[in-house]
């Protein structure tokens, strides 16, 4: 594969130790396709207007990212997002990765537009990081490419597509490879500082992108391959050891605005205790590894019908598929590994390859019991995505095999007796295609009991049949894999390379296609393909207000509904989750600006996701809430104005599916003496017959209770009630009756009742015994209609932004607060007078880095305490008229951003030293200009006349 080049007709001098690597003609078509594959795939659909947005992108790093952008564009630095979790940091979150320098595109441009060229950048960083690394190892141009297209479009970094900050941080990380590598090399100082200030730079970058995950494998990454390139030099390391620990050091030091508040709130968020259960949550079960060979085993992407991913967790969780190439080259090179002091070069890689399968296990191996005690690294989850070291190393093994895949036995003479001698190498590179071919096949014939064997879960049965033809795709190319082992090695340079290329090709289009992009059959379709969409979406069919929901309008962003204060919706199983960008759903209202108590960003406040339940333990789940905080008052608090839900949280079929019913005792009321219960159904229903449980009916009916049905406009309708059997209170209807709610007015004697009840005129019995049914109860919440498929309650009970409170020992009257400046939610100034003083209580979430100041009508200003109040802040104001300001800085911020600034002056002075010693060292080299002799002067010299 690699020829020899004619030497340059004239080549400039060169720094002495500068390694030297020339340039090939390939080296452009190269530059050009890794340039080109990053446009064509995300701007020309957003060209189209179908932006790349998947999964997490939409719903929380694309709206983070637009408010950084709005409040750098507002001359603000983006510190704080006052929309998700009644307050939250916004650069010290991590996921809007708000100090990234590419997240300045979003205060410069449209929105779309600056996320599109955040993910060309980011492949076109990852392709040309990688390639520029392969040929720095003296690698072919082919080769070279082969790996970076493996490594950028195959595998968990297009698979991990809707993770931005995760490929973001990852793309950088052959560039951190590329500089080491250099700093092993060169001998002169004006490259040490070059190479020490990119790996800076590639280092900080890491951290700045915000997902601690990619940090922690370009650690592990960088680390080992610095560690085997420097023990490689003996006693020669020390200059490559100082030079590499400086630009780490360095690197870290530049995004110590990233991580110093970083890790301050992760320390007071849900996450500030890691546990083992963290820990292995999303660990990749062993089993699971088969998918290296065939990606979509338990279901792919979707396309063309195929059957979608099926079982538990999520398809981009666990794909690691390389290639099958990759695979053939990591088992071909194994038999090249000779016993000697010196290993070759690409052994470590083989053990990077190890490492990360062994970090992608996680919790499924004895390793996990140590690695859970590392900080930072042990308290995260989602194991799995560790399989990108996997990914990395698999894909520098494939540039090393393809640059030589015969191993120097190209067209080896056959032996006198015509038979060809398979030798080791060729058993070894066939065993990876051989067990794709293996997997394939007993999906084809064992099916389920494979998928059962993979424990798919329950939905492996149904798709089973679907998903066979689609496995077959993997077998050709394993079948074409095993062909080039074992006939490649006769064939000329060119045309192997071009059955290597091809090969490459057809695995990432069909990897691509079945595992990535979900090409659907209505794709263009118009609306039904939108409807399809939605349908699929909406849940179980016969769940409780499906029916309704299927004539509701469509859904509304909460921002039109025209609620003053935060909102909250209720919809864990994601009944309706078609409907949930278009309300607005957390993060997504950072857009529109209508504040909520939820988010969906990856930390939380401790203390705030325990009261409230907004965000679950092993940080699953989306529209989450404990129903005791909506029904306890722990809402209210955080000026809760309007909740939404979707109807099968209050009531459930009987008997049929949907969400399971509440805890034991939802929908039972105790009702004091002529006094109401209400169970809400949260959608009109039209009702034929009702009923109440009551051990005590017939004494209950004869002391007057009542039973009627609440109206959407909030009357309530009383019917005539009988005592059948004597342990219920029932109600027939001659016609059917519209209503939103059942009611129950307790007569002359306290009443407990059961659920509510009710028939439709279709049969179906519904039983107010749903997770929500105890907590969205009058007074405190009342029904407000739909919007959409969900019902929307109101609090009347909600405290507003600004409430006052009396200080101990004084009086509160005569006390007035008035918002002045800042969002409704989270006024930021407000206009406060008392006589005897008073404690001002703020709805927004108690966090460290708040701080306040008193400026009084007449007098110097003064700081105030910020101190908890419940969830909420409150601070003491004395006497007087005044204004008092809230700001917040992250704590760590102010050293994070000095050490960061220090960091990048440092770097810039090293690469601007470097490019000042690299004129004066070519200026050394060149030799001498020749001047003329003096007889040669002589000769030239005019005749005088």
């Amino acid at each position: 594969m690699i020829r020899p080049e004619p030497p340059p007709s004239a080549a400039p001098p060169q720094v002495p130790g500068a390694p030297v690597v020339r340039r090939r003609p390939g080296d452009a078509v190269a530059v050009a396709i890794l340039l080109a594959l990053p446009v064509l795939v995300f701007g020309v659909p957003a060209l189209l207007g179908h932006a790349v947005l998947p999964g997490d992108d939409l719903t929380q790093n694309f709206p983070l990212r637009v408010l950084a952008g709005q409040q750098l564009r507002s001359g603000q630095l983006p510190l704080y997002d006052p929309y998700i979790w009644s307050g939250a940091p916004l650069l010290a979150g991590w996921n809007a990765g708000a100090a990234y320098p590419f997240t300045l595109l979003f205060a410069i441009a449209p929105a779309t537009a600056a996320w599109t060229l955040n993910m060309i950048v980011t492949w076109a960083v990852a392709g040309l990081g990688m390639f520029a690394f392969l040929r720095a190892l003296r690698l072919a141009s082919l080769p070279a490419v082969l790996g970076a297209l493996s490594f950028a479009f195959a595998g968990a970094m297009p698979a991990q597509v809707a993770h931005f900050g995760l490929v973001a941080g990852m793309s950088w990380v052959p560039v951190q490879l590329l500089a080491v590598l250099r700093l092993t090399q060169d001998r002169t100082a004006a490259s040490r500082l070059r190479w020490t200030g990119v790996l800076a730079v590639a280092m900080g970058l890491v951290i700045l992108a915000g997902e601690p995950r990619a940090i922690d494998d370009a650690c592990v990454i960088v680390v080992i391959y610095a560690a085997w390139r420097i023990a490689r030099l003996g006693r020669r390391c020390g200059p490559a050891a100082v030079s590499v620990a400086a630009g780490l050091a360095a690197g870290v030091c530049l995004g110590a605005v990233q991580w110093l508040p970083g890790l301050a709130v992760i320390g007071t968020s849900q996450r500030g205790a890691s546990s083992a259960a963290l820990f292995n949550s999303g660990s990749l079960p062993h089993r699971w590894l088969l998918l290296m060979l065939v990606p979509d085993l338990l279901g792919g992407s979707g396309s063309f019908g195929q059957p979608a991913y099926f079982a538990n967790y999520n398809l981009a969780e666990v794909t690691g598929y390389v290639g099958i190439l990759p695979l053939v080259a990591a088992a071909a090179m194994l038999a090249r590994v000779r016993l000697r002091p010196r290993l070759p070069e690409w052994v470590v890689w083989h053990f990077m390859a190890l490492t990360g399968v062994v970090l992608a296990l996680g919790g499924n191996t004895p390793a996990g019991r140590l690695l859970v005690h590392l900080p930072l690294f042990g308290g995260q989850r989602l194991q799995s995505r560790n399989i990108l070291v996997a990914d990395l190393a698999l894909a520098v093994l494939l540039a090393y095999w393809a640059d030589d895949p015969a191993g120097g036995r190209s067209r080896r003479p056959r032996p006198a007796s015509g038979r060809r001698r398979l030798d080791l190498e060729t058993v070894l590179a066939a065993v990876p295609p051989l067990a794709v071919i293996a997997v394939v096949a007993a999906g084809l014939a064992w099916g389920t009991g494979l998928l059962h064997w993979l424990r798919a879960g329950p939905a492996a049965a149904s798709a089973d049949g679907r998903l066979q033809p689609w496995l077959v795709p993997y077998a050709l190319i394993g079948a074409g894999a095993i062909a080039f082992v074992i006939f490649g090695r006769h064939l000329d340079p060119r045309p192997r390379s071009r059955w290597l290329g091809c090969l490459v090709a057809a695995d990432l289009v069909v990897f691509t296609l079945l595992a990535v992009v979900a090409v659907l059959p209505g794709l263009g379709a118009g609306t039904a393909a939108g409807h399809g969409a939605a349908a699929a979406a909406a849940g179980p069919a016969g769940a409780p207000g499906d029916r309704i929901a299927a004539r509701a309008s469509a859904p509304r962003p909460v921002a039109t509904l025209g609620y003053q204060g935060r909102f909250a919706i209720y919809d864990p199983g994601q009944i309706h989750a078609a409907e949930l960008p278009l309300l607005g759903a957390p993060d997504l209202n950072v857009i529109t600006g209508t504040p909520s108590v939820q988010g969906y960003s990856a930390i939380v406040n401790g203390s705030y996701a325990t009261a409230t339940g907004a965000h679950q333990a092993m940080g699953v789940g989306q529209n989450v809430l404990a129903p005791r905080a909506v029904g306890d008052g722990t809402l209210d608090q955080l000026d809760t104005s309007v909740l939404l839900t979707v109807p099968a949280y209050l009531i459930t079929t009987a008997g049929g599916p949907g969400p399971a019913h509440g805890p034991p005792g939802a929908g039972q009321r105790d009702a004091a003496a002529g006094h109401r219960a209400t169970w809400y159904f949260a959608t009109p229903l039209a009702v034929s017959r009702l009923q109440v449980p009551d051990t005590r009916a017939r004494q209950d009916a004869a002391a007057g209770t009542r039973i009627g049905l609440m109206t959407a406009a909030g009357q309530t309708r009383w019917f005539p009630v009988s005592a059948p059997g004597g342990s219920r209170l029932a109600v027939s209807l001659p016609h059917p009756v519209t209503g939103v709610a059942v009611v129950a007015q307790a007569g002359s004697r306290p009443v407990r009742f059961g659920p509510a009840s009710v028939a439709q005129p279709d049969g179906h019995v519904l039983v107010a015994d749903g997770q929500l049914q105890n907590a969205l109860v009058p007074p405190r919440w009342g029904y407000a209609g739909r919007d959409g498929s969900f019902a929307v309650f109101t609090d009347q009970l909600a405290r507003g932004p600004l409430s006052l409170r009396a200080l101990p020992g004084r009086p509160a009257a005569g006390a007035s607060v008035r918002l002045v400046a800042g969002p409704a939610a989270a006024p930021a100034t407000a206009a406060v007078s008392s006589p005897h003083g008073v404690r001002v209580v703020r709805s927004v979430a108690a966090a460290p880095g708040w701080s306040a100041t008193w400026h009084p009508r007449r007098g110097p200003a003064a700081a105030l305490a910020v101190h908890r109040a419940g969830l909420v802040q409150a601070v003491d104001v004395p006497p007087g008229t005044g204004v008092v300001t809230w700001s917040y800085r992250p704590p760590g911020f102010t050293a994070g951003l000095a050490l960061s600034l220090a960091a990048a002056a440092l770097i810039i002075f090293a690469l601007v030293a470097s490019q000042i010693l690299s004129i004066m060292a070519r200026r050394r080299a060149r030799p001498p200009r020749a001047l003329p002799s003096p007889a040669h002067r002589d000769d030239d010299r005019v005749p005088q006349a």
